[in-house]
């Protein structure tokens, strides 16, 4: 049957209010609300001969969707030899919209080491001061908190050269819910043993053993098999295969003799 004019004009309204109504109502599922965002940094301790490691960062932020959210704005400037064997400090926290986050992002200002009591700049390339991106993804849900953990590798972050010294940043990030640890005891630590993470040939995190009581601990790793390999400076030594870390335990691997 043919409308009228008017009854046209109306279904044209009604048709426009309700498409209206579709787009400024929230999906079932989806939320506009917030949690929590905190990032930790830490270092993996290694015998290096600066008497410290300085660096100034400008932002850590975190990427959500084709927005960048700031979680830290403030310059801070960090000892990172002061961040060893699991210390760490909160390097930002934010609440931030709930969301599938992609990266995070550091800016990186400036850098000096400190060797025998004098100051040395440290070169800090291009990539680190426009900002360093690092994975993995993540979900932040409406009321938690989810925490990150960015490991600092001093050891093979800096390079020294006839011109002096440059910063590559090595950096590991690790979810801290699906962290779990390594611990142990080293019954002989005299002669100042180092303890290290292997996972598919590559050093993932160290650990100073403790000289008085022997004590060590592997943090911030991810579910999976590793090797423990343990050394001192006199060449006496020990090899545990197939460590199996779960998330949010420590496995203890009691008593440990170098030989």
């Amino acid at each position: 049957m043919p409308y009228s004019p008017a009854s046209f004009l109306l279904l044209i309204f009604l048709t426009l209010y309700f498409s209206g109504c579709e787009k400024d109502s929230t999906p079932v599922g989806e939320s506009s609300g917030t949690g929590t965002l905190t990032v930790y940094l830490t270092d993996t301790p290694t015998i290096v001969s600066f008497d410290s490691v300085n660096i100034t960062f400008s932002q850590v932020s975190a990427h959500l969707d084709s927005e960048w959210i700031t979680v830290q704005g403030d310059t801070m400037t960090v000892n990172l030899l002061d961040l060893n064997n699991g210390n760490t400090i909160t390097f930002g926290s934010a609440d931030v919209p709930v969301g599938k986050y992609t990266q995070i992002r550091l800016k990186i200002n400036s850098a000096y080491v400190v060797l025998d009591g004098q100051e040395h700049p440290l070169t800090v390339p291009s990539g680190a001061q426009t900002g360093l991106k690092l994975g993995p993804q993540f979900t932040v849900i409406e009321g938690s908190t989810y925490e990150l953990v960015v490991d600092f590798d001093v050891s093979r972050s800096i390079v020294s050269s006839p011109q002096g010294y440059k910063l590559k940043p090595r950096l590991r990030v690790t979810p801290l819910a699906i962290s779990g640890s390594i611990a142990g005891t080293v019954t002989n630590p005299d002669s100042l043993p180092t303890a290290f993470a292997i996972q598919n040939s590559d050093t993932l995190t160290t650990s100073f053993v403790n000289p008085v009581n022997g004590l060590f601990r592997l943090s911030f790793l991810t579910s999976g098999i590793y090797t423990v390999s343990i050394r001192d400076t006199v060449n006496k030594s020990a090899t545990i295969d197939s460590v199996v870390v779960v998330s949010g335990l420590e496995k203890n691997l009691g008593n440990i003799e170098l030989q």
